[in-house]
C-alpha cells in the first residue's frame, strides 16, 4: 500500500527528507561519512546578487532549503524539465559556464600555440588543485577527456602477455569492458568476470569472490568505485588491499564518485583512478583525470604516441594534437564552486534527495530496490513490477518532462534515479506524485 499523501510541502519535507537521510548518513562506510567541509555555503557574489543577505544562511546551513534555493539558482537550467538522471552528466553553474566562454573568447585572440604558451602555468595549477582535492601529488595526475580515455589508457597501455588475466567484474561499464576484449581478441589476454550479486548485500563475501578469482597470471584488477547500472558502492579498498597482498595492481573507475562523497585516494589504495569531471564535479563536458602511482608511470604506454622522451612524464598522457585550454582552466571554476558548498555537505543533500522519492514509494508492493541503501548515495535503481522500464522511462519524458534512465541489462532491470545539488523539492513532488499515479493505475494504454 501506498503511504497516505502528505497534506503540505512541509509534512513532505518532514517525512521525507530529514528523518530518511539522517539515518542514511549513519550507515554509510566510513569513507562516505568522511570529508573536509571546507566552506558551507555559497560564498557572497551568488546570494547577494539576489538581495540575500549571506548571514541569513548561516544558521541552518545546508539543512536549511534557503541554503539550497541558493545553490539552484546557480545554475541556469531548463525548470520545466526534471533532470533524474545526472548519473549520466550534471550541468555545470553558471560561473563554470562563463569561464569556459571567457577563456574561449581569449584563446580566439591570439594564435593556438601562443595562448597554449601563456596559459601553461594555469593548466598546471588545475592539476594542483585537483591533485589537492584526490590527495595525491600533483605529477601523479593527467588531465583527460572522460574517464573512458583514463581508463583505455590503463587498459591497452600496461604491458600483457598472451595467457595473462585481468580480472573484472560483470558491473563494470561496458566499454571499459569492451576495452578488455578487445585486447583479449588481439592479444590472446584472458579477462575474468566476477558476478556482483543485485544488490549487493554482503561487501565481505564480494572481496572473497574477488580474491578467490585472482590466480598466479593475473595482473590487473579493473574495477568501477560505483556501478553504474545500480548507484551500489563496491568495496574497493577491501579488494585492493587484497589484490595488493598478491602483488597484482587496481584500476579503479570512479566516473561516479568524483565530487559525489568525501574520499582520497588514500582511502581507496589503488594504483590507477580515473574519473570524469562533467559529471558530480560539475565542470565543462569533455574534462576529466587519471591518477598513476608515480613509480608506475613509466611502466604504461600513452594511447597516442607522445614527443616527448620523458617516460616518467604523468603529461605524456596529454598529448593528443590539438585542444582546446577552456575547459581545462574552467576546471578551477567547478572546483571553487565544490568547495563553496563543501563535499560533506553535497554528500548530505544528495542523501536528503533521495529520500525524499524513495522514501515515498520505495515501500510500495510493486517496487523492487535494486541497490544497498546502505552502501550507496545519490544513484539508486527501482524496478517497478509489470512495467517495462524502457516504457516507463519513455511516459515520464514523453508526458511530464522527467527524465530517467531505464535499465535492462545484466541481471538488472529498473529505471535509475540520480537527483543533483540542484533539484528542487518541488521537482522530486511532481516525481512522487507521477510515480504514485503509475504504481496505482499503470500506464496510459
Amino acid at each position: 500500500m501506498l503511504p497516505r499523501p502528505h497534506n503540505s510541502r512541509r509534512s513532505f519535507l518532514r517525512h521525507s527528507t530529514f528523518a530518511v537521510a539522517a539515518g542514511l548518513v549513519s550507515t554509510l562506510p566510513p569513507a562516505l561519512r568522511r570529508g573536509s567541509n571546507r566552506g558551507s555555503r555559497l560564498g557572497g557574489r551568488s546570494a547577494t546578487r539576489r538581495g540575500v543577505d549571506p548571514s541569513a544562511l548561516r544558521s541552518e546551513g545546508p539543512k536549511d532549503e534557503r541554503f539550497w534555493f541558493e545553490v539552484q539558482q546557480a545554475f541556469d537550467i531548463d525548470r520545466s524539465i526534471i533532470h533524474l538522471n545526472n548519473g549520466g552528466v550534471n550541468p555545470s553553474p553558471d560561473t563554470v559556464v562563463r569561464s569556459l566562454r571567457a577563456h574561449y573568447s581569449e584563446s580566439n585572440r591570439y594564435p593556438f600555440y601562443a595562448h597554449r604558451g601563456n596559459v601553461a602555468s594555469q593548466v598546471e595549477a588545475v592539476r594542483k588543485q585537483l591533485a589537492d582535492e584526490f590527495g595525491c601529488d600533483a605529477d601523479e595526475i593527467a588531465l583527460t577527456r572522460n574517464t573512458s580515455e583514463g581508463m583505455e589508457i590503463v587498459e591497452l597501455g600496461v604491458a600483457l602477455e598472451p595467457g595473462d588475466e585481468v580480472l573484472t567484474t560483470t558491473h563494470d561499464y561496458p566499454r571499459i569492458l569492451a576495452a578488455l576484449r578487445q585486447r583479449a581478441d588481439r592479444e590472446g589476454i584472458v579477462v575474468k568476470e566476477v558476478d556482483v550479486p543485485v544488490p549487493l548485500d554482503d561487501a565481505e563475501a564480494f572481496v572473497r569472490r574477488m580474491e578467490a578469482a585472482m590466480t598466479r597470471r593475473t595482473r590487473l584488477v579493473v574495477m568501477c568505485h560505483l556501478v553504474d547500472l545500480t548507484g551500489q558502492i563496491l568495496p574497493v579498498r577491501g579488494v585492493v588491499d587484497a589484490a595488493h597482498r598478491k602483488g597484482i595492481p587496481v584500476l579503479v573507475d570512479g566516473a561516479q564518485t568524483f565530487g559525489q562523497f568525501p574520499f582520497t585516494q588514500r582511502d581507496l589504495g589503488c594504483d590507477f583512478f580515473a574519473t570524469s569531471l562533467h559529471k558530480w564535479m560539475m565542470g565543462p563536458q569533455g574534462t576529466g583525470f587519471l591518477y598513476i602511482r608515480r613509480d608506475l608511470i613509466p611502466h604504461v604506454w600513452p594511447l597516442i604516441a607522445p614527443e616527448t622522451e620523458d617516460v616518467a612524464d604523468i603529461r605524456k598522457f596529454e598529448d593528443v594534437g590539438t585542444q582546446s585550454m577552456a575547459p581545462l582552466l574552467a576546471i578551477s571554476d567547478a572546483l571553487a564552486f565544490s568547495r563553496s558548498i563543501g563535499i560533506d555537505a553535497k554528500r548530505d543533500r544528495l542523501l536528503q534527495l533521495r529520500g525524499m522519492w524513495h522514501g515515498e514509494i520505495g515501500d510500495h508492493d510493486r517496487v523492487r530496490l535494486q541497490t544497498n541503501l546502505a552502501t550507496a548515495c545519490s544513484l539508486v535503481t527501482v524496478d517497478v513490477d509489470g512495467i517495462a522500464p524502457i516504457e516507463l522511462r519513455n511516459y515520464l519524458w514523453d508526458v511530464h518532462r522527467i527524465r530517467v534512465r531505464p535499465i535492462d541489462d545484466r541481471g538488472v532491470r529498473g529505471i535509475r534515479v540520480s537527483p543533483g545539488i540542484y533539484t528542487s523539492v518541488n521537482d522530486l513532488e511532481r516525481f512522487v506524485g507521477v510515480m504514485r499515479q503509475v504504481l496505482r493505475d499503470g500506464l496510459p494504454s
